[in-house]
């Protein structure tokens, strides 16, 4: 199974999202924050910034990118594939921006307009809304370019295999998996790996991806009501036990607690979870749908993913 939050049949979806957290991971699609309110830190690739009300952010694909929310905030996500950026699309893939981050005012009322007119597409489906997505995105870099001012990508290697490991464990976190799976896999040292999580990622291998798993639980949680022993086997948790510890230490509140909070507080309005509840790290997602999904007519019912 692919990850939750990767290769996407939509051409477009967006979110709000409360109190967002979510751990280093790549994909091959452009990505865009725009914060509502309250503050959130990114990090993208090696640069990072605690971003305010009106501030941005934009992801170009492949680049490692990650969210904490310090203590509150409510954001706007927007995640589309990069050929909707048309005369975009190959810059798309050869630069990176010089500076990811804007700050608000930064963004030209017409990409806010863009921002806008995308939110309130993602919640149709069709062909005609699909070429509406792709025309507003490319008004949406027409504006922004300037801005971002993109140079040519230049990654070193142990940032590449920083992307090859991320990019293992997103495919294959749902299965066992050990530091001496990956070195066997990527062909290099166990020990050589566990310094670049730890470097790189800020975390040891083992909180890397049980965080990775506990994110997967959590909406599935959201978004199903199948049972806690068929949601931690699913996100690949050894055992029961395993995922109540894992849980616990993370969200500061127990399974069941979490799934309390999260039904009592997403009904017709979808707000996040308040944070005397969630303590550190609890959130919510609204998803208005996607635009564009080719296996369907109406658009992916895939909503509130991420």
């Amino acid at each position: 199974m692919k990850p939750f939050y990767e290769d996407k049949h939509c051409a477009v979806q967006s979110f709000e999202a409360g109190n967002m957290e979510f751990p280093e991971h790549l994909h091959d699609h452009v990505e865009v924050l725009l914060v509502l309110e309250g503050r959130i830190g990114v990090r993208i690739m090696e640069q990072s910034r605690e971003l305010g009300a009106g501030d941005c952010a934009v992801i170009f694909p492949q680049q490692i990118h990650s969210y904490r929310t310090p203590r509150e905030s409510r954001v706007r996500l927007f995640i589309f594939h990069g050929f909707l950026a048309g005369m975009y699309l190959r810059s798309l893939q050869k630069c990176v921006p010089s500076c990811p981050f804007l700050a608000a005012g930064e963004l030209p009322e017409d990409g806010l307009l863009a921002l806008d007119r995308l939110y309130a597409l993602s919640s149709t489906g069709g062909e005609e809304e699909g070429r509406l997505c792709s025309a507003w995105v490319q008004v949406l870099f027409a504006v922004a370019w300037p801005v971002l001012l993109p140079v040519k990508r230049q990654q070193s290697g142990n940032m590449e295999l920083t992307c090859q490991l991320i990019q293992y464990v997103m495919e294959h976190f749902q299965e066992p998996l050990t530091l001496d799976i990956l070195a066997r896999e990527l062909h290099v040292n166990k020990y050589y790996i566990s310094n670049l999580f730890s470097n790189r990622l800020g975390s040891n291998f083992r909180q890397y991806l049980n965080r990775i798993r506990l994110e997967y639980a959590m909406q599935l949680m959201q978004s199903s009501k199948a049972p806690l022993t068929d949601v931690w086997a699913e996100a690949g948790f050894n055992s029961q036990r395993s995922f109540n510890r894992t849980f616990s230490d993370i969200m500061g509140m127990s399974p069941g607690q979490y799934r309390k909070a999260v039904s009592g507080s997403t009904g017709a309005s979808g707000s996040s979870i308040p944070f005397s509840e969630r303590e550190e790290s609890g959130r919510t997602i609204q998803g208005k749908g996607c635009t564009g999904c080719p296996e369907t007519e109406t658009g992916c019912k895939k909503k509130g993913e991420l």
